[in-house]
């Protein structure tokens, strides 16, 4: 790894980095330090101790080789933003207003209360006033989807379920493992495994009606499964196409476009290719 040359870098910057560089380690040695950043081993011992300041919970052991036990924590050491950082995370949490269920358990308004109330004031001052000088389209979410954390829990996890769910009006059984899930036109949409008809396909999260896991089926590894997304669309019968496109088309094709679709540019025009 290129060493971080410690005359370009501040020391804020540094010790935010080695926050970073230090997250999930549970042992380093001081060379680790010395070699990253390329500081001496005085500046590196001054690092370590600015660490322990802002709560990281890092212990010496005996040796001469300068090792430093993490101790495990479930409390986040903190991370220090830029003011333009602090700007895109603001907004990006505005976004979350669109959406009537979240796959995490929490609330968008409790989330940016809590994310202004730490803000210094200058800060939160050009925020008061980009929100009412910034747009973002956030496309509303108006449908509820009550397992959408079932849903995140069951990709992380493997897991396959017995679903119940409405389709036409009617009820369907499925016996599925959840891929992806999608938020597209104002709905949670999920890619899942049909272990009945061994094909991939997709369902409107609001429409699921039960979710129960079940042990009876293996399931499938998750990276197998994301590798079947990039073809799932294709039947065997499907039409290759290739056509030229001019600005406008461009537009047309970045605002609303399908899987089974690719552009390139070339010269003045763009090219869409894709089957159907």
């Amino acid at each position: 790894m290129t060493p971080f040359l410690e005359g370009n870098m501040k020391k804020t910057e540094r010790i935010n980095d080695m926050l970073i560089f230090l997250n999930n380690k549970r042992y380093f040695n001081l060379k680790d330090l010395m070699a990253r950043y390329d500081i001496s081993k005085s500046t590196a011992l001054r690092d370590i101790q600015s660490l322990e300041e802002i709560g990281v919970p890092i212990y010496s052991e005996l040796g001469r080789n300068g090792s430093y036990k993490i101790i495990e924590n479930s409390v986040l050491s903190p991370i220090y933003f830029s003011v333009d950082e602090m700007y895109a995370l603001y907004f990006s949490i505005l976004t979350l207003n669109g959406y009537k269920t979240k796959p995490f358990n929490v609330e968008s308004i409790a989330l940016e209360n809590k994310f202004k109330h730490v803000l210094p004031d200058n800060v939160s001052k050009n925020i008061s006033i980009m929100e009412r000088t910034l747009s973002f389209e956030v496309t509303n979410h108006s449908n509820f989807s009550p397992f959408l954390k079932e849903i995140l829990q069951g990709i992380f996890a493997e897991r396959v379920y017995h679903l119940t769910y409405l389709k036409k009006g009617e009820e369907q059984a499925l016996v599925a493992q959840f891929i992806r899930v999608e938020s597209k036109f104002g709905q949670w949409y999920a890619k899942i495994f049909n272990f009945e008809t061994n094909n991939v396909q997709i369902i409107r999260c609001d429409k699921i009606l039960s979710i129960v896991e079940t042990s009876n089926i293996n399931p499938k590894n998750l990276e197998e499964l994301l590798s079947y997304l990039t073809t799932f669309h294709r039947k065997p019968d499907a039409i290759d196409f290739s056509v030229i496109v001019n600005q406008k088309g461009k537009d047309i094709f970045d605002k609303e476009n399908y899987p089974s679709m690719r552009m390139q540019k070339e010269n003045e025009n763009y090219i869409i290719t894709g089957y159907f």
